[in-house]
Formats: C-alpha cells, sequence, structure tokens
C-alpha cells in the first residue's frame, strides 16, 4: 500500500518555500497563516518549531519571521548551484545598473523552470516572480533552455502542444512524432531560431501583462488551485500564438517581453539562462545594444564558472 505524504511535512514545507522566495521581508504570523493556507493556530505551531530547531527567525520587536541559520546553511551547502546563484547575482546586478531594466536567472529543476535569482529595478514594476518560485517547463516557456538540449528534452518539452494540437485538429495521433502538430512545429522553430542567433526574443502583449500578475498572485499564495488554473490557461493560450520572435532584425521595432541568453555548464548544456524584462517596444539600435551587454555577461558567467560552449 502506497504511503500518504505527511500533511503536516507539506505545511513545513510552504511555510519554507514562502519564506525563501520572499527572503527581503519579514511577514506577521496572520501574514504567513494567509499565504499558506493554514489557520494561525497551527501556522503559529509549527513556526515555533521551526524558530527552535534555527530553520525560522523569529524578529521579537516586530513579530515577524523570515528564514533562520539552519535555512541558510542547507542552501548555502548546495555548493555548484550556490557558487551558480552568487556569480548570477552579480551579473543580474550590474545588467540592472547598466540597462535599467529588471533581470533575472532562471534554470530547469525536474519539469519546471526555477528562478535563481531576481534583481528588480524598483518595485512598482518587473517580472514579478520571486526567487525559488518556478514555472511549468512546456511550451511556450523555456525555449533558451531546450535549445542545445538533446532531442528526447526537446521530445518531452514539446509534447504538451503537440497533444493541444492533436485536440484542437480532433484526429488520432497514431504514428505522429511530438513536432507532428502545427502548434509544435512552431514551437521546434522557436527553438532553432534562439540556437542559431545564441538568444531568445519573446514579444510583449496583454496576455503576458496579465501572466506576470498571476505569477505575482501565485507567488504570494502557492497553492491556490484558482491561480494555478488561471496560470497554466494562461501558458496554454500564449503556446497557441506566436510567443517567440522569430526574426527580430525584420522590423525597425519590436514589442518586446524579455530577451534571455544562455551559460553554458562543463558539459556544454545551459546551465542557467540571464534574462532582461524589456516590457516596451525597441527599436534596432536599442534591443541590439541590450543583447550584445547580454550576451557579455553570459560569456563572462560561463568561463567564470567553467563552461564550455557546445560543440
Amino acid at each position: 500500500m502506497a504511503v500518504k505524504p505527511s500533511g503536516s511535512a507539506a505545511r513545513v514545507g510552504r511555510l519554507l518555500t514562502f519564506l525563501g522566495g520572499h527572503g527581503e521581508f519579514g511577514y506577521s504570523l496572520s501574514e504567513l497563516a494567509r499565504a499558506v493556507g493554514m489557520d494561525k493556530t497551527t501556522c503559529q505551531a509549527m513556526l515555533r518549531a521551526l524558530v527552535e530547531s534555527g530553520f525560522v527567525h523569529r524578529d521579537d520587536g516586530r513579530r515577524t519571521y523570515a528564514l533562520g541559520p539552519a535555512a541558510l546553511a542547507v542552501a548555502a551547502a548546495d555548493g555548484d548551484r550556490a557558487r551558480l546563484a552568487r556569480l548570477a547575482r552579480a551579473e543580474l546586478e550590474s545588467l540592472t545598473a547598466d540597462l535599467d531594466i529588471e533581470t533575472f536567472a532562471t534554470m530547469t529543476f525536474a519539469d519546471s523552470l526555477l528562478v535563481l535569482a531576481r534583481v528588480p529595478r524598483s518595485a512598482l514594476f518587473g517580472l514579478c516572480m520571486r526567487v525559488g518560485q518556478t514555472l511549468p517547463l512546456r511550451p511556450p516557456v523555456g525555449a533558451v533552455h531546450l535549445a542545445w538540449a538533446p532531442p528526447g528534452a526537446v521530445d518531452a518539452w514539446l509534447a504538451p502542444a503537440a497533444a493541444a494540437g492533436r485536440d484542437a485538429a480532433g484526429r488520432d495521433a497514431a504514428g505522429r512524432d511530438a513536432a507532428g502538430t502545427q502548434p509544435a512545429r512552431r514551437h521546434l522553430r522557436a527553438v532553432d531560431a534562439v540556437r542559431e542567433r545564441g538568444y531568445s526574443v519573446t514579444v510583449e502583449g496583454a496576455l503576458r501583462w496579465r501572466l506576470r500578475d498571476v505569477l505575482d498572485q501565485v507567488a504570494d499564495a502557492p497553492t491556490d488551485p484558482g491561480l494555478l488554473r488561471e496560470r497554466d490557461e494562461l501558458l496554454r493560450t500564449l503556446a497557441e500564438g506566436d510567443y517567440e520572435i522569430l526574426d527580430p532584425d525584420g522590423a525597425k521595432s519590436w514589442p518586446v517581453g524579455e530577451i534571455c541568453a544562455p551559460v553554458f555548464g562543463r558539459d556544454g548544456q545551459v546551465a542557467v539562462a540571464l534574462g532582461l524584462v524589456a516590457a516596451q517596444t525597441l527599436d534596432t539600435a536599442r534591443r541590439a545594444a541590450m543583447v550584445d551587454r547580454l550576451l557579455i555577461a553570459t560569456s563572462r558567467l560561463t568561463a567564470l564558472t567553467g563552461g564550455r560552449w557546445p560543440d
């Protein structure tokens, strides 16, 4: 008989995940209970245990809670990833200072895209994703991470788009590979375009702004089923249209959402991607300057971490 997961452990995990993604703030008991969806009494009991073990720190003067030294020690113990996060953040800080825009770093983790680092331009504008937050790794998200990946990984990434295309066509999928439907072919062209030019450029639009709003809400309420459904529906809708700008030089200006470029690891695969949140219409010269500056950062980070460019 399968062993059911512990409900108490799951709630502790939600608390630590929330605090880890909001490391710059301390939160009251009421705020934490509301954010993770548990009653105050249960939340307080768990927080007391976490404070005693050092995983959470309580500021007695402000009556707020934040990650404690034990949690930070666990994070620091992941040597390569912790070092990569520190170096990536240093590059992001430099990019934000030079370009006056929000920057972020992502990496793949299981079947998700993980926000590894983020440097906001201000508290009122940006991608609205928090460090530690995840997003499903499926089209149209993550082309820069798949552009140099093995074919099997690309097929797995394309599978949701292929399934959606088959459902829309209303016909049997027998004998068709993952790239055999129109939506999947479009995303495969996006992957090819990213690999050819060495970076990703996504189009901006009203749906992207809505997705940013929803991601901001998910960061504060990570288990809310309604928000998660809306996030997934927005991703499905975005996957049905043009997401990656295949030819950014084909027009004098584009409404650009984000520009991302890869940092390669020792195995020649994408270890992390650095991104710029443009969220504006860019002319050719401005876009080229931003790309050039981003590629300097990713090349430097590849070298600093002992990575190598793929063969």
